[in-house]
């Protein structure tokens, strides 16, 4: 009988994630961040099984949010969205490391891209319109934050009066 072990796993999922299957650029993959925990242990097919995640051809039709991004030659990954920018940070962590470990093991892994940002990407100077604003434009450290999904919470609390 053959043993399977952690490592041929880990060697496998990442040998089917990091090679291209085409040339063309490809479209983006949108995956719970939750699912980057399990990059280290499931195998690609279990992984894409559980974690099928939502094709975009267009990054501007992202939900806004914090994504962790993987981008290499042809893989986009967007692992989002995810509401505060520290979760993502630590989520950023997490895949760092398990990239590291892919890399340590297969070092023709190269030009890779691992980053936390804000998406879907302000548009640029062309785009915006003609006119000016009435006020001085102060810039905000601060990325706009998505409204709260309902929960049984808010409901309650419309009912009694408090939101």
């Amino acid at each position: 009988m053959i043993r399977i072990d952690s490592e041929w796993r880990l060697r496998s999922l990442w040998l089917c994630i990091l090679l291209p299957i085409s040339l063309h650029a490809a479209p983006v993959r949108v995956i719970e961040e939750t699912a980057i925990p399990f990059l280290s242990f499931l195998s690609k097919a279990d992984f894409d099984q559980r974690y099928p995640g939502e094709m975009l051809d267009d990054p501007a039709r992202l939900d806004t949010g914090w994504y962790v991004i993987y981008q290499h030659e042809a893989l986009n990954y967007y692992f989002g969205p995810i509401l505060l920018e520290s979760t993502g940070e630590d989520y950023l962590a997490k895949l760092t490391e398990t990239v590291e470990a892919a890399v340590a093991q297969r070092p023709s892994i190269q030009d890779y891209r691992l980053e936390l940002s804000y998406e879907p990407s302000a548009p640029s100077a062309d785009s915006s319109s003609a006119k000016a604003p009435a006020e001085p434009s102060i810039p905000n450290p601060l990325p706009p934050q998505p409204e709260p999904k309902p929960s049984i919470w808010s409901f309650f609390k419309r009912i009694f009066g408090f939101g």
